[in-house]
């Protein structure tokens, strides 16, 4: 028997809330301990992921209904990846010059971005090893779990959850590219809020056009953050 409008509308806010939840809390309890650092984003994000796993079971859902459909055509994926690429690309340093414009002096970039490489990826030019494992993550967690979570997920969550608003879609869209632009400040601080940020708000919108499939931002998440990975493993940042 189906449920209620509301009951749905309800339970659409609690998946939201567990999986929000467990994200922020769990990020912010390993940020305290300087060793767990470099972990905090990889762990919280797997946990919510896992969290959000068990909120689809329970309403007899599975994630290949929030994208992961089966790919129909590999030219209109290919064209879909190249685009996305393209277009998230451009987005991303579009916000970060934003950023210079508004909150940052572009020596002050310079240090954050410095600051980047000192904590996070001080040993990963020229160490093949720590290239790979980078690489990895960029594509699990990154690529895969990053895409599913925010535009799969969190996307489709608001926009039922906030069904009842106007342009409920579009909302939901600026709400998870403000998230997650948030998730990446701890170590890109404002001008990665601004580019993640942008780049997610353009995620959102191409996930909706192309049919709300999310294999094309998967692929093309992975190949951003490789050529990411690749130019600091050569020492160009």
């Amino acid at each position: 028997m189906q449920q209620p409008k509301q009951t749905l509308v309800q339970l659409h806010a609690m998946d939201i809330l567990y999986t929000l939840g467990t994200l922020l809390s769990l990020k912010w309890i390993f940020l305290q301990f300087p060793v767990m650092w470099t972990f905090a984003g990889p762990i919280s994000l797997l946990a919510a992921f896992a969290v959000a796993t068990w909120r689809l079971k329970r309403n007899n859902e599975s994630w290949s209904s929030l994208g992961l459909f089966k790919i129909d055509s590999y030219l209109n994926l290919t064209l879909w990846i190249i685009g996305a690429f393209v277009a998230t690309l451009f987005i991303g340093n579009l916000g970060g010059a934003l950023a210079n414009t508004l909150i940052a002096s572009p020596s002050e970039i310079n240090n954050q971005i410095n600051v980047v490489l000192q904590n996070r990826f001080s040993n990963l030019q020229g160490n093949l090893p720590v290239y790979i494992y980078w690489l990895v993550i960029s594509w699990v967690i990154g690529g895969f779990i990053e895409e599913m979570l925010f535009r799969g997920f969190l996307i489709l969550r608001f926009e039922k959850a906030l069904s009842k608003l106007p342009f409920a879609t579009a909302i939901a869209i600026f709400i998870q590219a403000l998230i997650f632009g948030q998730q990446h400040m701890y170590y890109q601080g404002y001008v990665g809020l601004f580019e993640t940020g942008f780049i997610a708000l353009a995620s959102g919108i191409i996930f909706v056009f192309c049919k709300r499939r999310i294999w094309p931002l998967i692929i093309s998440h992975g190949l951003a953050n490789t050529l990411g990975m690749t130019m600091m493993f050569l020492g160009n940042t």
